[in-house]
């Protein structure tokens, strides 16, 4: 949410405040019609200034907390994307190394889905893969038609998956249908929305966001009341203002004899 919105929004939830203290200070003080009358008003216009205005801004409070946090981090964060290895692979991490910002690019485990897997194939292929291709260093078959294979730093991916997939057709007749890379980016924790706005657009998912900042936002999260109370606490404000308002000429003559008996202490 844009700074200018946010003010706009605060300053008309203010305006609604200063128009409950203006009615309050027009209702005469001559029957329990009036007291009632206030805090019927505050309250009602403070829910409605509080789902209105104030309720969005709260919903936008993390990501604006998150925009301040990355710009006065200077830790890194980890973007973790998902790449198919249908595409060019190398082409596609070549360009986001190349990104401003990006510290570092790693691939990682890729994830193999694959035609039929039988419980008498699963524990050969776990213990055998690694024959598949050098870079390989384990593999583990979680479901009948899916495996994680863990890969050596560096290694290329588009080779790994062309040499399994030659292996497992030669051993055990199983075909690869697709497969994904999960590249992990060590990224400036300021300038992480620019690295995910320049990313190859088609190319790449943004699976994860992770980091200092993005732990700090988790923390801020849980400690924020629900967005309910929030509104119900603009509603009591509403009240509060009103009776402010109604009882204002009182609330200064007492403000003005305290004032007056602490002089008096002083002076004695």
């Amino acid at each position: 949410m844009e700074t200018l919105f946010v003010i706009i929004m605060i300053v008309l939830f203010f305006l609604l405040m200063a128009f409950v203290f203006s009615t309050a200070l027009l209702t005469p003080l001559i029957g329990k019609k009036n007291f009632l009358f206030v805090i019927g008003l505050g309250f009602v216009v403070g829910l409605i200034g509080g789902a209105f205005f104030i309720a969005p801004v709260y919903d936008d409070l993390p990501d604006m907390a998150r925009a301040l946090y990355m710009t006065t981090s200077d830790q890194a964060e980890v973007i973790t994307l998902n790449i198919s290895t249908d595409s060019n692979v190398n082409q596609a991490i070549d360009t986001v190394r190349k990104i401003p910002g990006v510290q570092s690019v790693e691939s990682g485990e890729i994830t193999v889905k694959t035609t039929g897997i039988n419980s008498v194939w699963r524990s050969s292929l776990e213990s055998r893969i690694t024959t598949a291709n050098t870079n390989i260093t384990s593999g583990k078959v979680i479901s009948d038609d899916t495996i994680i294979v863990q890969v050596k730093p560096g290694s290329d991916p588009t080779d790994v998956i062309k040499k399994l997939k030659s292996w497992m057709v030669l051993v055990s007749g199983i075909d690869i249908k697709f497969s994904i890379v999960q590249v992990k980016l060590m990224v400036d924790a300021s300038k992480v929305d620019e690295v995910v706005k320049q990313l190859p657009q088609g190319e790449v998912v943004v699976t994860d966001i992770s980091g200092p900042v993005e732990k700090e936002i988790q923390t801020l999260k849980n400690t924020l009341p629900n967005k309910n109370n929030i509104i119900l606490f603009c509603g009591f404000l509403g009240v509060i203002v009103g009776l402010v308002g109604m009882f204002i000429d009182t609330i200064i003559s007492g403000l003005k004899g305290f004032k007056k008996g602490i002089r008096k202490k002083k002076d004695d």
